[in-house]
This record gives C-alpha cells, structure tokens and sequence, in this order.
C-alpha cells in the first residue's frame, strides 16, 4: 500500500492506495473516487498513477485564484556613512489621490525596535486616523527603524558600559537620524514638519538621551519603560541636571511605565527599596519625580503606570495612552451622535468659523500650517450639493479654494455648486479657471455644454 496526497475542494487529502484492489481518479465533478483494479498495480502502474496525480494536483493549484497579501508598509535602506552600514527601515504612507487632490502632508512617527512595535502602530493610528470617519489622530507617516544583527545595545545606549564592551554608540545613532535618516524620509515622503519617536526598554533610554540632549530633532518623545538605571543611572543623572536648565517649550514628553517590582510591593514602598529587582522601576520613578519638579524647562508632559502590565507588555497600551497625549486636540469634528458638519443647529458662517479655529488652534500647536483635508471637505461639499443645500456646498468647496489655490479641482467643484444652481455665468467661470491649471476632458465637456447653452 500506498499513500497519494490530493487537493480536494481546496483541501488536501491523504488517500491510501493498495496496490491489488484500487484506483484513485477523480469524477466529473472533481472529487475523489476509488475504482476497483482487477489486476495488480506493477511498477509501471504506479508510475503513470502518480504522473497523473502529478497533472492533477498542478491543473488544481493553477486554477487557484491568487492570494492577495495584506500590506502594511513597504521595506526600505539606507546606507548610513556614520554607522558604516545598510540600515532596515519599515515605512507606511498613508493613501493619498494627487490626480485630483494637492499633495498631502503627514507628521511622522518614528519607531525603534520596529521588529516589535511597528504592525501595531500601523493597524492602530489606521483605526483612529481613517477608518469610519475617526479623526482621533491625524494620518501619519510611520517609519520602523530596525536594528543590524547584533548591534541593538550598541545602538540604543548613550554611554558605555563595563558590563557590555558593545556598548555606548547611542550618539552615533542619534547622528545618524539627525543627519541622514531623517533628511532621507523628509525627502522621499510627503512629510510635514512634525516628528514623533517612540522606544521601549533601552529604545526609551535612547528616546530621553535625544530628549536632553538632541531636543531640536523632535517634537514629541515617548519613552515606554525606559531602562533608566543602566550604566548605574548615568543618563538619569546627566537628565537630572539638564531637567533644570533646558528650556523644553514647544516639546512634548509621555513616560509610561509598567509594574516590575515585586509580589506584594506598592509604588510607594518600592521607592525605598534596594533590592537591584526594583532598580529598574525606582529609576523611571526618579525621573518622574525630576519631571515633576521642574514646571519652568516648559516641557508638556504625562505619565502613567500601568499596574496591570509588565515589562514585555505595557508597550501597546502605552503606546495608545502616548498618542492619545500628544494629539489629544486632533479630533475634529464631533463625530458622535452624529458628525458635527452635519448637524442643523449649524449653519454655513458658524461651521466656517469653527473650522477656521480649529486648524488655526492645531497650527499653533504643531508649529506649522495645518490645513483641513482636502478630500474630506470636497466630498462632504457634494454630500451636501446632493441635498441642494447650496450654501453649505459652497462654503465647504470655498475652504478648499482658500487652503489649496493651486489645484485645479477646487475650482471644478465650485463650478458643479454654481452649475446646480442654475448660475451658468459663474459655472462657466470656474470651469475656466480650473482649464487654466490643468486640462481635463471632463471638465471641458461640461464647459461647452454650458456655453451652448447660453
């Protein structure tokens, strides 16, 4: 006897085949049959059974519809001349149409130890960014930073230590994402003016080594955990000075921490202990309380404890507290019960003044402009173009005339508004001016029309 291995109706099968009494064929509708051989299989039989198997298996795999993968990012390199080597990098880009609409810009996340962190990043600010209309957060450029094989420790600690003779390159690095790695993604993405970094364990103590140290590089840090007793608390002490005399205004900082201490012991007990399993926490601590009594250095900052977490799992929940912090005015507009554009106890004017101080309010805030989105207000334009509530129409496409003149759809959609009104004259006119910047079939067909009609 002998074993076959089949894909039936997408699944495989193991089908047994002695080699005096059956055969394995397939019916007119594709499945398995066994059919009684009155003679024995010799060698020869065999070899043609499973040249048969063969075709089958092969004609049923191509006939498979091709697996579409789900995709997250795209992978990237750069040659960094100050670290001497290719580095990974992950990097999503959230979708954007430039065949009708200007060029967006993202703020940009940056993520150490992207290996662990960055899929969770990507579904998570998709989710509060996008999806069903949330504007929790805004879109974001999300660039993964992976270690080199090995090089991990080198990379993500300030100062050198007796105990790891790799250690201590944590200022290379930071000339290296200074210097080339973000030069490299403000030049080969749409970004906008706003940089976030995120690390975990040592990525945390590199993220409070740019923070005191490199704090022009970013705009908001986030340190999960941080492994602020290595080195014998070097950087924590360094960090208690600097906390004193740096002026951090415009900066942004969220330190969150999980419960490493021991059974039984509480967060007020743990500061006077002594036990080396406790350094780790009483350290982030010590640069809580230095936080804490520092109000002057101007830094916007929070933190939180996680009691319910360990060291390997606070990052996702402090991830989600730590952009929730730094983006906690984002969210606009309203979007329960109801979205707020669409709310009549507003009308045209009062919707105009709330967006204009809204993104007025978020520009001050991000230290750039920050414009409404320009799909968002030309598709909830026509939403209310389709209702003939024209004024509304007109005051949504106007938003996008004032934020992004350049662009010829603009002037288009305006143009429909004016058209469905039944003003030819300012249709005609609009539609002009879109032709003006950039010629569409469409929209010349539409002029003509109006000018035969006139």
């Amino acid at each position: 006897m002998f074993s076959v291995l089949f894909l039936n109706e997408n699944k495989l099968q193991i089908i047994s085949v002695t080699p005096t009494t059956t055969f394995v064929t397939f019916n007119s509708e594709g499945h398995i049959v066994a059919v009684p051989l009155n003679h024995k299989i010799n060698s020869h039989m065999k070899k043609l059974i499973l040249i048969l198997i063969h075709l089958t298996i092969a004609y049923l795999l191509k006939a498979q519809p091709p697996q579409q993968p789900i995709v997250l990012g795209r992978v990237d390199t750069i040659y960094s001349n100050i670290l001497k080597e290719k580095r990974p990098l992950w990097v999503y880009t959230p979708g954007y149409d430039t065949n009708y609409f200007s060029k967006p810009e993202f703020p940009v996340l940056y993520v150490l130890d992207a290996d662990d962190h960055f899929m969770s990043l990507v579904t998570m600010i998709k989710e509060l960014s996008a999806t069903a209309g949330n504007t929790v957060l805004p879109q974001m450029i999300i660039v993964g930073i992976l270690n080199t094989p090995g090089n991990r420790t080198r990379d993500l600690t300030p100062t050198s230590s007796a105990m790891d003779k790799s250690s201590g390159g944590g200022e290379n690095f930071a000339a290296f994402m200074e210097k080339e790695l973000i030069p490299y993604i403000d030049k080969t993405n749409p970004t906008a003016p706003y940089r976030t970094i995120i690390g975990h364990s040592l990525g945390g103590l590199t993220v409070i080594n740019l923070l005191s140290k490199h704090t022009q590089v970013f705009n908001a840090y986030v340190a999960i955990d941080p492994s602020m007793f290595y080195d014998n608390d070097n950087l924590l002490k360094q960090a208690t000075i600097i906390l004193k005399q740096k002026n951090f205004g415009g900066k942004k900082l969220f330190l969150g921490f999980a419960n490493t201490m021991n059974a039984g012991m509480d967060t007020m007990q743990v500061k006077k202990d002594t036990a080396e399993i406790s350094h780790h926490i009483r350290s982030i601590m010590k640069l809580a309380d230095d936080l804490s009594v520092n109000k002057a250095n101007n830094l916007q900052w929070s933190k939180k404890y996680y009691p319910d977490d360990d060291h390997n799992s606070v990052s996702f929940n402090a991830e989600y507290d730590a952009l929730r912090f730094i983006f906690k005015n984002n969210r606009f507009p309203r979007n329960q019960p109801y979205n707020q554009y669409f709310d009549k106890q507003y009308n045209a004017v009062q919707l105009r003044q709330m967006i204009t101080a809204h993104y007025k309010m978020m520009s001050a805030e991000m230290g750039y402009t920050v414009r409404p989105p320009e799909p968002e207000m030309n598709s909830i334009g026509y939403a209310f173009l389709q209702q003939k509530d024209y004024e509304k129409a007109a005051m949504f496409f106007q938003v996008n005339i004032d934020n992004y003149p350049k662009n010829f759809n603009v002037y288009d959609s305006m143009g429909d508004c004016f058209l469905a009104r039944g003003d030819k004259a300012n249709a005609k006119k609009y539609f002009k001016k879109a032709l003006s910047i950039k010629y569409t079939k469409e929209i010349m067909d539409k002029l003509d029309k109006v000018q035969a009609e006139q």
